[in-house]
């Protein structure tokens, strides 16, 4: 009776010790496997430097296509571990495509690190900015970068511990709050022989979504004119500014007309130098989005005719002769990015993950700067996601969100979860996600990543089998869509004039 006692007693203190363990988040239960476990181990003892490397980029701040220190420093992280590295792929000086292993699968894990224009922050309930103007990680990428190449030298040494067969491939893609680099990987075939590709992002809730993006094409307009005095002799001269007008003015009219599901938005880059001066070049940056790509190019090509239609208001009769001066408006494409092709069957397979890591657990001091944030920020005041989302595999209509992920997701089966690295109703591109990134929430919160990550690579490696339906899914996803690099082969990776 009193061993009985005894043993009742045991099993009820492993139980509470066990719900304890989980319900905080932890990923090393009794009953995980000793692969996971390795991972598991090596992100918790190699956590800090980790974190160091995402404070060092959430520092550095840079933006689109200038993160050479940034995507450096994470690079020179992986080669110094034994990865293999490829750098300035797609002639993107800040791109780098690093390897480890051989064979299939070949798993892809990414990682961006460009911060956002403006938005400099310090880790702080108030604004308050480092640099004021300067750039700032808003969308949680420093976290992003750091968090993905812990997953993947975690990984690493659960492979060599355990002799897991395989290739866990990095890609450093630069510049993705303009939806750049992927697009041009996709395009130059780093993505070809991939089995299967996850994907995390900073977030304010902990989940697996398969909401759809939208589709994109982004490009820039330039209209020339010919300069004169503007109060001396305005009628010798013709507005490239007055074109640019027009144009907007003719893109406003067709907003009426457009689906629904249809977006369009822009920024004058170029408005000419001086009021007193006829502005003989003007630029406009655009984005057209839609739910799909044959929406969003049934856009486009309307707006493309505006471009032609402004261009001769401005120029009257003298359009198109070259003796006056004229030229041609230019459109420079700078990309264009697809839907998102979510794969359902991966989503299930990351989903087992993540609730097995779990949510982060945060401090009564944590979850306080998180209340303050959003507090200041004039949200409702709920604090931290502190639960893993249910996995919902029938989801909302397209956000209005787009990312250039989804090309790859045309090419190799995709999907993404993320972690609760703000507060809730914190949304991303604020000064609020900016301070909550730098914080040691967001820094704690990128731990739970590295784990998922590793713990999705591994499933995979020890039994290749599990990508038998997310294959098939995606087979039959893609059955009649055919893929057309929305930029050609001609056309390099570039920012609109005025970002250069």
């Amino acid at each position: 009776m009193i061993k009985r006692s005894i043993s009742i007693t045991l099993f009820l203190i492993y139980l509470a010790v066990t719900v304890q363990v989980m319900g905080a988040g932890t990923s090393d239960p009794a009953d995980l496997i000793a692969e996971k476990k390795t991972a598991a181990k090596w992100v918790d003892k190699n956590g800090k430097e980790i974190q160091a490397i995402s404070n060092q980029i959430w520092d550095l701040a840079e933006i689109a296509l200038k993160e050479f220190k940034s995507a450096k420093l994470l690079s020179t992280t992986l080669e110094d571990a034994g990865f293999q590295l490829k750098r300035g792929v797609s002639d993107m000086p800040s791109a780098f495509v690093a390897s480890y292993g051989s064979g299939k699968p070949v798993i892809a894990f990414l990682a961006e690190y460009d911060a956002l224009p403006g938005l400099s922050q310090k880790v702080s309930t108030k604004i308050d900015p480092v640099v004021a103007g300067a750039g700032g990680h808003g969308c949680g990428h420093s976290l992003f970068g750091a968090g993905t190449i812990g997953g993947a030298l975690a990984l690493k040494e659960s492979m060599v511990k355990h002799g897991l067969k395989g290739t866990i491939r990095v890609y450093g893609t630069p510049a993705e709050e303009q939806v750049v680099a992927k697009v041009f990987m996709v395009r130059d075939g780093l993505f070809d022989d991939v089995d299967v590709c996850f994907d995390w992002h900073p977030s304010n809730k902990n989940r697996v979504r398969v909401q759809p993006s939208k589709a994109l094409r982004s490009f820039e307009v330039t209209f020339y004119g010919r300069s004169a005095h503007a109060s001396g002799a305005p009628w010798k001269g013709v507005s490239a500014l007055d074109a640019v007008e027009a144009f907007a003015t003719g893109v406003n009219l067709l907003r009426e007309h457009i689906p629904t599901t249809g977006r369009i938005h822009y920024v004058v880059t170029d408005g000419g130098g001086a009021p007193n001066v006829i502005p003989a070049k003007a630029s406009i940056w655009m984005f057209t989005r839609a739910k799909d790509w044959p929406e969003v190019m049934k856009i486009y090509r309307h707006v493309e005719t505006i471009v032609k239609a402004a261009d001769m208001m401005a120029w009257g009769e003298e359009y198109g002769d070259p003796d006056t001066g004229f030229r041609t408006a230019e459109i420079n494409m700078l990309t264009g990015v697809y839907e998102y092709n979510h794969n359902k069957e991966a989503a299930k397979l990351v989903h087992r993950n993540l609730m097995r890591v779990g949510p982060p657990e945060y401090t009564k001091k944590e979850t306080r700067f998180g209340r303050k944030l959003q507090e200041a920020f004039g949200v409702e005041v709920e604090g931290y996601h502190t639960e893993v989302a249910e996995l919902d595999l029938d989801p909302l209509p397209e956000s209005g969100g787009s990312t250039d992920v989804a090309n790859i997701s045309w090419v190799t089966p995709t999907t993404a979860f993320s972690v609760s690295n703000w507060p809730l109703n914190i949304p991303a591109h604020s000064w609020a996600s900016t301070s909550a990134s730098g914080s040691s929430v967001g820094l704690k919160a990128m731990m739970n990543a590295c784990k998922v990550l590793a713990f999705n690579a591994i499933d995979v490696m020890m039994d290749p089998a599990l990508l038998e339906p997310v294959r098939k899914e995606f087979e039959e996803s893609t059955k009649n869509f055919d893929y057309a690099d929305p930029v050609d082969a001609k056309t390099k990776p570039s920012l609109p004039s005025h970002m250069r």
